[in-house]
């Protein structure tokens, strides 16, 4: 196998790692807006065993993408590749820390005393799962138009996030017995936001991959 087969290899298998890591971490949504509707003591440790694989890929993939550089000398786009492939991991390790939070927040919940949870923070998963879901497609694919419509959508992330805040602060004021269990939500609903700001991190490392182009700090320079 030649050297250019083989870097070609290496890279194919690199994403294929990063994807799997981003399934990982829609599991960990999937666990977690499962557990927000209803709260379950099991899914913390199902959660732990998902953030532990995620951890183990986070590693891995860090390890290969240092051993690639340093082996094959990589050119320009691959180079901006692996750059951002570390970026992305660590961005997908941060929300899997993040969303593991939101599961134990509920755990906590469930052990306690059900409480009205707003409709607003089922949303507010989906939207992050989906934004993820996206931005890792922009990665992989190439799609900056994918890319584009994640960025776009933390608009309505921090819309809704604005609307949960202010249902359970509402009903923390009449039932005053349960506002610990309102916190622990209300802290749930700041992971969750703070998962969508990540995938709109990602979403602007697949930008620039894919395009050679920095736009964290200026959306409107995304060109298709």
């Amino acid at each position: 196998m030649n050297q250019i087969r083989h870097f070609e290899l290496e890279l194919a298998e690199l994403k294929r790692s990063m994807v799997s890591m981003a399934d990982l971490v829609e599991q960990l949504l999937d666990l977690a807006l499962s557990s927000l509707l209803k709260p379950s003591v099991e899914a913390r440790e199902q959660a732990r065993t998902l953030e532990d694989r995620l951890d183990a890929l986070d590693t891995a993939i860090e390890e290969r993408c240092h051993a690639i550089i340093a082996l094959q000398s990589p050119m320009a786009r691959d180079m901006r590749l692996l750059i951002s492939a570390t970026r992305i991991t660590a961005d997908l390790e941060q929300i899997g820390d993040l969303v593991e939070g939101v599961v134990k927040r509920t755990h906590y919940i469930a052990r306690h005393k059900a409480i009205i949870n707003p409709p607003q923070v089922e949303q507010l998963a989906r939207i992050a799962s989906r934004m993820i879901h996206e931005a890792m497609d922009a990665f992989v694919t190439g799609n900056i138009e994918m890319a584009r419509r994640t960025i776009a959508d933390e608009d309505k992330a921090d819309a809704l996030t604005k609307e949960c805040y202010e249902a359970i602060q509402q009903t923390m004021m009449i039932e005053t017995d349960s506002i610990r269990e309102y916190t622990h939500l209300l802290r749930a609903v700041i992971s969750l936001e703070q998962a969508a700001d990540t995938a709109v991190a990602i979403a602007e490392e697949a930008v620039y991959i894919h395009k050679g182009q920095l736009v964290r700090h200026n959306h409107d320079e995304i060109r298709s």
